[in-house]
């Protein structure tokens, strides 16, 4: 067996560490019998926070809507940072990517428009992913393996395909995060989710224009702002970024 590079590696090598929830899943007993299972688990804690927010979410809760005991759901997960794991891999669909895996540019394309469809169908993702660990969930790994695959073929070392991998991570995360709040914050303020987000701006607008201090920010006004369409907003921010890692790294 070679020699992990570095003490890293080795720690997370060590015969004596603890084992991480989905190594434990592959290893567990099947039992026809089990009335509780991590799938359903998993399946009423995405359906509580879609409903009400992560706020809302705890053991307690949880297991009121699946009606067992708490200390049952511990024989399960043993923390709050596994039922995020659990929900986080429940919501990723890596079986729906269809992209040329041979295209690496079109691969990371889809990856990045579907997070952004996720994370609008599930706003509590993006903040639950900042909650956990580690997000070596199998979904995501399945991902991350299509990402390596598609990027094989460049000269890039296994630095730089990381980085690439992590870059588009930060867009995509920042972006669709960006996108739920708003959403969240027009929904609020009684407009809807999809509602124009130039209304919450009307008062700013209009002192904006009086105060006379900012004569570029007012002639953009006065001109006439289309409102935010943020699915192509995204696209393109996707493909700046994409554009820009082909440049650097001259792929």
């Amino acid at each position: 067996m070679a020699e992990p590079k570095d003490s890293f590696t080795a720690a997370a090598c060590a015969a004596d560490a603890v084992p991480p929830l989905w190594e434990r899943l592959e290893s567990a007993p099947r039992s026809g019998r089990a009335t509780l299972t991590h799938t359903r688990i998993a399946e009423a804690a995405v359906a509580l926070a879609d409903a009400e927010g992560l706020e809302a979410l705890s053991m307690r809760r949880l297991a009121i809507e699946l009606g067992v005991a708490t200390m049952a759901l511990y024989r399960y997960v043993v923390s709050k940072d596994e039922l995020l794991e659990l929900m986080i891999d429940a919501v990723v669909e890596p079986d729906a990517l269809t992209a040329d895996p041979a295209d690496w540019r079109a691969v990371f394309r889809e990856i990045g428009l579907r997070r952004r469809r996720t994370a609008l169908a599930h706003p509590w993702l993006i903040a639950a992913q900042a909650q956990v660990p580690s997000l070596l969930t199998p979904a995501r790994n399945e991902v991350a393996e299509r990402m390596i695959g598609a990027l094989e073929p460049l000269p890039l070392t296994g630095d730089q395909k990381m980085q690439f991998i992590r870059v588009v991570d930060a867009f995509t995360n920042g972006a669709a995060g960006a996108e739920v709040n708003r959403r969240m914050m027009m929904r609020r303020r009684g407009h809807g989710a999809d509602g124009d987000v130039r209304l919450l701006l009307r008062e700013s607008m209009r002192w904006l224009l009086r105060s006379g201090r900012y004569p570029r920010m007012a002639k953009l006004v006065q001109e006439g702002l289309a409102p935010v369409d943020s699915a192509a907003e995204f696209e393109l921010g996707l493909a700046a970024v994409l554009d820009g890692l082909a440049a650097r790294f001259g792929v």
